[in-house]
């Protein structure tokens, strides 16, 4: 399974290549594209997102498998809440 590293690890191995036709295009574009596939979700920014998703609430754990984290939290009333949330793209998921 492809995932959205592996594409753009080959996008980047094709701007590089085509470098030394057009090296002032390539060189700004790739840049782009290795910020891109280096940016990831902190621990930090999960707990944030879970956060604003239930107001008021405490975070109480938080795990990471895979690319989704999951962040437990304990509402205003008691409740535990457990927020989904991509690695990559800070998304809810559902």
């Amino acid at each position: 399974m492809l995932t959205k590293r592996h594409i753009l690890s080959a996008a980047l191995a094709a701007v590089l290549s085509l470098g030394a036709a057009a090296p002032g295009f390539a060189q700004s574009y790739s840049m782009d594209i290795v910020l891109e596939a280096q940016r990831s979700v902190s621990p930090a920014e999960a707990k944030s997102i879970a956060r604003s998703r239930v107001k008021g609430g405490e975070v109480v754990d938080i795990s990471r498998r895979g690319d989704t984290y999951r962040v437990r939290v304990i509402a205003k009333n008691g409740k535990v809440v457990d927020v989904y949330i991509d690695a990559n793209t800070g998304r809810v998921k559902k």
